[in-house]
């Protein structure tokens, strides 16, 4: 197998995080002479709003106000990551990238440039109702029926126009997967669609 590529996204709440994780997982033990590199960019921008710069305080901000963060941040971080850190013959994971639009123009350029082929693109769908349910259930501070909402609205209006992006593009393989599964069941589905 070569060096695989992967783009993970889906409302918060759809598990993401995990479905990366278990992928990983089995790729270790498939291709264990594969390494592996991953792009988590929710942990950059937590980063970034810890500090005590100018952008770590306007990010906060942001954040407090459940908005989303401009491209350019996005961009930085993690294309700052992989021009640093990637070699080029590892398995890619992303995962909260691109947010928007113009970031997934940006990604798809990158990708490109690192001369990536055969790109998954890996959704992972849940309802309105399941996702309210997973983040309260969560019980973070931030997560109020209302910020959820706000949440989900900006991921209808910036990151459903982002992934229609990467279906129009050749070179990418586009699916979705029902979340609202055992993730073990998601898993296995992700495999099957992947044909690992």
């Amino acid at each position: 197998m070569t060096p695989q590529t992967f783009i993970f996204a889906g409302a918060s709440g759809c598990g993401k995080g995990t479905q990366v994780e278990l992928l990983k997982q089995y790729l270790a033990k498939k291709t264990p002479d594969i390494e592996q590199f991953c792009s988590y960019t929710g942990d950059g921008f937590r980063a970034l709003i810890e500090g005590t710069t100018v952008a770590s305080r306007r990010a906060r901000e942001i954040q407090m106000a459940g908005g989303l963060q401009p491209e350019f941040l996005a961009v930085w971080l993690w294309a700052d990551l992989l021009i640093k850190n990637f070699n080029g013959d590892e398995h890619l994971f992303i995962d909260g990238s691109p947010r928007k639009l113009g970031e997934a123009i940006v990604l798809d350029s990158a990708l490109e440039f690192f001369k990536r082929e055969r790109i998954h693109v890996i959704v992972i769908e849940i309802s309105d109702e399941e996702t309210t349910r997973r983040l309260l259930a969560r019980g973070r501070a931030d997560d109020t029926v209302e910020a959820i909402r706000k949440r989900l609205g900006w991921y209808r209006k910036s990151v459903v126009p982002a992934m229609d992006y990467f279906k129009m593009r050749r070179g990418y393989e586009f699916v979705e997967i029902n979340g609202e599964q055992t993730p073990e069941a998601v898993h296995q589905d992700i495999l099957q669609v992947l044909k690992f």
